[in-house]
């Protein structure tokens, strides 16, 4: 499984500009790959989070920032 799936388990989706969508709502997160990392940015630029490009990466942010669940 790569990072970008990870996040169907969460009912959720990258938008074309890299924003994470869940159920319709598209939230000022993006995640970029950058140097052989994972970044998780605001769309404002700031760091959010990174770690290795592993889908681990996105499942500890989605569930530590937003507190979602697996569906």
């Amino acid at each position: 499984m790569s990072w970008q799936q990870a996040l169907q388990a969460y009912d959720a989706h990258l938008a074309e500009d890299g924003r994470i969508v869940r159920r319709g709502t598209t939230f000022g997160v993006r995640i970029v790959e950058k140097k052989n990392r994972l970044r998780i940015e605001a769309v404002s630029g700031s760091l959010l989070a990174s770690g290795p490009i592993t889908e681990r990466t996105v499942e500890r942010f989605v569930e530590s920032f937003w507190f979602w669940s697996k569906q």
